[in-house]
């Protein structure tokens, strides 16, 4: 197969004069003039190219590509074209010869579905921006039902991310803050972007901005649920399980959502099983008109669901967590308006409602009931870890007003006009809790 860009950015270069390294073509733009463009898919790229660890003026050599298509006057091929890859901060790709050697084999035969031991050896060697450039090309042109084996992932930097996750576990347990790791983006062909919802839980804690560690922490339960955890060395999945078990100290809301991640990363049988009943209710003898009931109770630590399922077609879900109330304010204050997301099959509109949750005195209290579709079996469970204030903009204009329409007490009514009115004016999600409110 052609050799093609593993980048996005390419820069033409030839030989500097003293015949040492390439250097920038004088004039020569990133993608020639197109950076916007994929240099992969660009048509001059298309035939005649082949992998090369290019040496540069100033010393070492970066990851490049070379077209020739004459000899010279000792029968040599001379390279009459020659181009070196970028990286996302527009910085050549660095690359040994032997890298490029091993990698010029893989693109022989691409896509490759997994690396032999040597490959992978020579491949973690290799500087991490080569290695994220060549995981990403990867992910994104593997056929469906081809991908790549789990284990090709575990040739990027790990060890960085089980640096932060044992950081971020310290922080919790002792408040001690070591040095800053920074991931940035080369774990993202990992999938499901943990490792931005992990740095932004240590920046969190390290700021002492606990709304902002809170997002962090959320987003770090619900994401790595996402992943596929073989892709992960078993060293990482241990670290983050080991923060995962430490969690709910500074979140208390998290709790169960951590332990279902951290079932997750094990591997394990998945726990939650939601609440499931019936809204068929048959006719008996002697019946009277009065409203039957099925019932069935939730445990999501420390939230407690009761579930109800009424012979006029409704479901009524209630919602309580119990804290000591010292720890009442000093857990709800980083949320603002706290919301908890539960997954509802059978509902005559939409699947998804956001439950208001308040303090009384020690507990939170929440409360929803929505019409049913007719002879269903009803499924309820939490959906995700709790949500916030902050996290209202970005949550489904459907649901908003679904969630509105079904909110029963006054004070979570109350509650949802001033998170509405905390949004401009046209906003979707203002918009549609407007809408529900009518």
């Amino acid at each position: 197969m052609a050799h093609k860009p593993l980048s996005n950015w390419v820069i033409a270069v030839h030989r500097d004069g003293d015949g040492d390294g390439y250097d920038r073509v004088p004039g020569a733009l990133v993608n020639g003039g197109d950076e916007r463009a994929d240099a992969r898919h660009l048509a001059e790229f298309a035939t005649g190219w082949r992998r090369a660890a290019l040496p540069l003026p100033g010393g070492g050599t970066a990851l490049g590509l070379v077209r020739s298509d004459h000899l010279g006057a000792d029968d040599r091929t001379e390279h009459t074209e020659a181009v070196v890859e970028l990286s996302g901060t527009a910085v050549p790709v660095p690359v040994s010869a032997p890298g490029a050697r091993v990698l010029a084999s893989i693109e022989d035969h691409w896509p490759p579905r997994a690396f032999d031991p040597p490959t992978t050896a020579a491949l973690a060697g290799e500087h991490e921006d080569l290695r994220h450039l060549l995981l990403a090309r990867l992910v994104a042109e593997s056929a469906a039902g081809a991908e790549p084996v789990s284990e090709v992932f575990h040739i990027l930097p790990w060890h960085r991310v089980d640096a932060l996750a044992r950081a971020v576990t310290s922080l919790i347990e002792s408040a001690a803050s070591g040095p800053e790791v920074r991931l940035g983006y080369v774990f993202a062909p990992a999938g499901s972007r943990f490792t931005a919802a992990l740095e932004q839980l240590d920046h969190g804690l390290r700021a002492a901005d606990r709304a902002a560690a809170r997002t962090g922490a959320g987003a770090l339960c619900a994401r790595l649920l996402l992943l596929d955890p073989d892709r992960l060395p078993a060293a990482t999945r241990d670290r983050l399980r080991e923060l995962l078990a430490v969690l709910h100290r500074f979140d208390p809301f998290l709790r169960a959502s951590a332990q279902r991640a951290d079932a997750h990363l094990a591997a394990a049988a998945d726990r939650w099983t939601p609440a499931e009943l019936s809204s068929v209710f048959e006719l008996t003898a002697g019946a009277t008109q009065e409203v039957r009931r099925v019932r069935a109770a939730l445990d999501r630590e420390p939230f407690a669901l009761k579930i109800q399922v009424t012979s006029t077609g409704t479901v009524e879900i209630d919602v309580e967590a119990v804290l000591p109330a010292d720890e009442i304010e000093r857990a709800t204050e980083p949320y603002g308006t706290l919301l908890l997301p539960l997954r509802v099959t059978g509902l005559r509109s939409g699947s998804r409602l956001l439950v208001v949750l308040y303090p009384q005195y020690r507990r939170l209290l929440g409360r929803v009931t929505a019409p049913l579709d007719p002879d269903v079996r009803v499924r309820v469970d939490q959906d995700g870890p709790p949500l916030g204030s902050a996290d209202l903009p970005l949550v489904d204009p459907a649901d908003v007003r679904a969630s509105v329409r079904a909110a029963e007490l006054r004070s979570a009514r109350d509650a949802w006009a001033a998170l509405a009115n905390g949004l401009p004016v046209g906003h979707p999600v203002r918009t549609a809790a407007e809408e529900g409110a009518r």
